[in-house]
């Protein structure tokens, strides 16, 4: 929890009220690799900060999965149309290996901002963030070559890249699993 009042601060200071509230709020949850965080068809109540292990954000279609991005320890995640609308998810999220993570409900949120007005704030300044991240996402395709797309995701986490199947950095990519093969030799 030290880590989360970190990132909260870094935001936001808050009061030790202000903290011991929200705080009542989170819940550990442990993951396993390969288990889903989220189902396309969930409603996504929740935000999440990642504690540790890494875990992808994607979509199916045609049988073929749509990596959208991957979080990382630190992170704090959502899927932010489902939770901002309460409507069904379309993406799933998955834990790619063992993790931690502190799950924190939109109604808990919601009594926090009407409790505590600094609370809306710190609330909005994390969903901004979120919205930025996948904004930043959506620029780079626009923009970047999958080369550039490829050296930030190295830049962002070289470790756990490694651990990232080949076939789901092509999909994040936007590329062929042998257009990525290339990429690498060009390097």
């Amino acid at each position: 929890m030290d880590k989360i009042r970190q990132h909260f601060e870094q935001l936001v200071p808050l009061t030790e009220e202000e903290w011991e509230d929200i705080s009542k709020g989170f819940y550990k949850t442990e993951c396993a690799k390969g288990e889903l965080i989220l189902s396309e068809g969930d409603v996504g109540d929740f935000i999440a900060f990642i504690e540790t292990g890494l875990f992808r954000f994607y979509h199916v279609k045609d049988g073929s999965e749509k990596i959208i991005t991957f979080w990382f320890s630190g992170d704090v995640f959502s899927e932010y149309r489902s939770y901002l609308t309460n409507t069904p998810s379309r993406n799933y999220i998955e834990s790619m290996q063992d993790g931690v993570i502190w799950k924190l409900k939109k109604k808990h949120m919601s009594e926090m901002y009407e409790k505590h007005p600094k609370l809306d704030r710190l609330g909005r300044k994390v969903t901004e963030r979120i919205y930025l991240k996948l904004a930043d996402r959506i620029d780079s395709f626009l923009q970047d070559s999958p080369k550039e797309r490829y050296l930030d995701l190295l830049n962002r986490n070289p470790k756990l890249v490694q651990e990232i199947p080949q076939y789901m950095i092509a999909s994040y990519l936007g590329i062929s699993p042998e257009s990525l093969s290339r990429l690498k030799k060009r390097i």
